[in-house]
């Protein structure tokens, strides 16, 4: 249901994607007819002065520079759909519905679902069309912002995140059947790209769903509507967005400046507790492990899987050459960094488990495009490469279990959305076979899917850390219980925060937390000056700028 053959880009996107599903065709586009316009875009922002700083500004700015609404043509791609004009009938103030011989015309191709992409708020018989309804995005969390301007009230209300969800719309404004649902974060100096973010990042929304109907889940589309009553938003007034653009102009010039002028500083702290108290407790005391030099500092701490030795592999960073390479330190020796695994690009996240007797080593080198999993040869010394069980994919903290005689990798990617959208893949056998998860990504939610530690389990349950990065990059931890698991089905409800230390120097950040035995190491962060990271980041920036 649209407006033409040419979309914003962000829907494009989405129907490019439902595209490659096998098996999946668009048989028809449900075109809605419009009156001309009476008077130009530009007589039509001065029209109404109550909301006239912020016609301005969506018009005039956001959309203008915006990605995610950048007109892409599909004349091509859709030459050979065939169409139904419809002219929309008004219901009440704001409700539409289609005239009965439109419904029929469009109930006579047997349409498995419809994607809405124009027209209004439907009523009537249209909602039952198609043998799935109706599908709608609303951006934003309907569960607490509903209404307008998508990400707008989440940004002014200071939230650390802004919802998404696709739903199967009915009769109740915003009480539609939720068939997706994610959460992105907010780029607290720019609405623009908070909105293109939010957009674009939900593109695949449809074809999940899509792909959960087509593993023989149908009980997303037949669930519970939403029972929402959280108020409904409306478009701001002249002087909310008064106080909107000072705010954005400050943010932006504090963004600018800890951009060039702040660096982090990691390194990994010790309890002699099992992680599993982590569930019901707070962090206890932690022992902080010594930074070693200005420019180095260590995170993404492992603890020897088997438990013989107190070593803790780590990632050591240098921030003069921008990379990092694998180190082992004895957190109850002499807790000096040695090195012991040079992958050859940076290298982090030494992701140890044990399987067999054999201690395996996967750490993060998506540089290379690769996971590669080495072999202890002698722990923790000496490694060599055991194969490539991932080849072509920039994934970021690669993590592997053995659940239900399956072995398991989550990740996330390199990219725009690599703090936010979690991909599963399974195999048979360690060193091959390695297949997609049908869902992929089978998670999007900034404050809880990327990869923080060693998966744990306790009284029956599998336990997942994730890093929260809603409110700055490794912000906190989140314990995430998996509740179903295979390769067409996931799902995991998030039990625990854990946040930094609220006392001590490393207070900032905390994004890994790994256990074995009586043995728990964490990573902690604080935020420094730091010469050379200071002249990497004006170099880059001039780099852009000229």
């Amino acid at each position: 249901m649209c407006l033409g053959r040419t979309f914003p880009a962000w829907q494009a996107e989405t129907i490019r994607s439902v595209l490659e599903i096998p098996g999946v065709s668009i048989d028809l586009l449900v075109i809605q007819e419009r009156a001309p316009e009476a008077e130009g875009k530009f007589a039509r922002i001065f029209r109404d002065p109550k909301h006239l700083l912020w016609n301005l500004y969506n018009k005039g700015l956001v959309q203008r520079r915006s990605a995610a609404s950048r007109p892409v043509d599909l004349t091509d791609e859709l030459a050979e759909t065939p169409e139904v004009r419809c002219t929309p009938i008004r219901v009440g103030k704001y409700g539409e519905r289609l005239a009965e011989g439109d419904v029929d015309a469009i109930k006579d191709r047997n349409l498995d679902l419809l994607l809405r992409f124009g027209f209004g708020i439907l009523k009537g018989s249209v909602l039952e069309s198609a043998r799935y309804g109706i599908w709608s995005f609303h951006h934003g969390d309907e569960r607490t912002y509903r209404g307008q301007p998508p990400a707008f009230w989440e940004m002014v209300d200071g939230a650390p995140v802004v919802g998404a969800i696709l739903q199967r719309i009915t009769e109740r404004l915003d009480a539609g059947v939720v068939l997706h649902r994610g959460h992105f974060g907010i780029v607290d100096h720019s609405y623009r790209r908070t909105r293109d973010q939010l957009f674009l990042a939900a593109t695949d929304f449809p074809s999940i769903a899509i792909r959960r109907i087509l593993d023989g889940d149908t009980s997303i589309v037949a669930a519970a509507p939403s029972e929402s009553k959280s108020p409904v938003r409306r478009t701001p007034g002249n002087l909310t967005m008064l106080r909107f653009l000072v705010t954005m102009a400050r943010s932006f010039l504090k963004a600018q400046w800890n951009g060039v002028a702040s660096a982090s500083k990691w390194t990994i702290g010790v309890a002699h507790v099992p992680i599993t108290t982590l569930i019901d407790h707070e962090l206890p005391p932690i022992e902080w492990v010594p930074e070693q030099g200005s420019n180095r500092y260590f995170a993404d701490p492992f603890p020897d899987p088997t438990g013989a030795t107190s070593v803790v592999l780590v990632e050591d960073y240098d921030h003069a050459s921008h990379r990092g390479v694998i180190s082992s330190i004895d957190v109850d020796g002499d807790r000096k960094a040695r090195v012991v695994l040079d992958a050859g690009v940076h290298a982090s996240y030494p992701y140890l488990f044990e399987d067999d007797g054999v201690t395996y080593c996967v750490p993060e080198t998506y540089q290379a495009l690769e996971v590669r999993i080495y072999r202890s040869k002698s722990f923790p010394n000496e490694w060599e490469l055991a194969g490539t069980i991932l080849d072509g994919l920039s994934a970021l903290d690669p993590t592997i279990i053995r659940h239900d005689s399956r072995w398991w990798l989550f990740c996330t990617l390199a990219g725009t959305n690599s703090n936010t959208k979690l991909y599963a893949f399974h195999s048979k056998d360690l060193l091959s076979g390695w297949e997609p998860h049908s869902l992929n990504p089978i998670k999007s939610d900034i404050s809880s899917s990327r990869p923080g530690g060693r998966p744990f389990r306790h009284e029956g349950h599998l336990y997942r850390p994730a890093q929260d990065s809603s409110s700055s990059y490794g912000g906190a931890i989140a314990l995430n219980r998996v509740d179903d698991l295979t390769p067409t089905t996931f799902h995991e409800t998030i039990v625990k925060r854990i946040r930094p230390p609220v006392t001590g120097p490393y207070r900032a950040g905390i994004h890994t937390a790994s256990g074995q035995g009586d043995l728990t190491v964490i990573d902690g962060r604080r935020d420094v000056f730091l010469f050379s990271a200071f002249r990497r980041e004006i170099a880059a920036r001039l780099k852009r700028l000229f």
